[in-house]
């Protein structure tokens, strides 16, 4: 969905699933703005590491996240960050998600088992569920990350 259009009821209850590394994750289609392959990214000096850096897409100026590193995990080896989630200019912030790569939508009645997350090192993330092949993705909560003082607080 690009960022200019409307939203559609069903939208709401849609998530589209992402792969970053070896573990997958569902983001909120409302918050979730385009989907571009990886962009080159211009370091910016003095801020954290999981920070990659700017990048231009189509005119915006977007702050490009490895959430993974941020998370706590080893940072995303170039051949692993192919595509970068653009977030919607509504969050707050003009920023984007690197991912491995972006694998479809899933709706509530595609997923099963809901597993409450509650881990102060990493809050975005709000629950985990299965699919119908077994996999599990956790759900991020784009707000609560957007919040979220560590991410909010890139320099060093």
């Amino acid at each position: 969905m690009s960022q200019t259009q409307t939203p559609s009821p069903a939208d709401e209850n849609r998530k589209l699933a992402i792969r970053i590394g070896a573990d997958a994750f569902l983001l909120d289609m409302l918050g979730a703005g385009e989907i571009v392959a990886a962009p080159a990214v211009t370091p910016v000096p003095w801020t954290r590491p999981w920070f990659r850096g700017l990048t231009n897409v189509r005119g915006r100026l977007i702050g490009v996240i490895d959430l993974q590193h941020l998370g706590g995990g080893a940072p995303l080896a170039p051949d692993q960050a192919g595509q970068l989630v653009v977030l919607n200019p509504g969050l707050r912030y003009n920023v984007g998600l690197l991912a491995t790569r972006a694998f479809g939508l899933r709706g509530r009645s595609d997923l099963t088992g809901r597993e409450d997350l509650h881990d102060d090192a990493r809050p975005w993330e709000i629950a985990a569920w299965r699919d119908a092949d077994g996999m599990r993705l956790v759900e991020i909560d784009l707000q609560q990350l957007m919040d979220w003082d560590a991410f909010v607080n890139i320099g060093i």
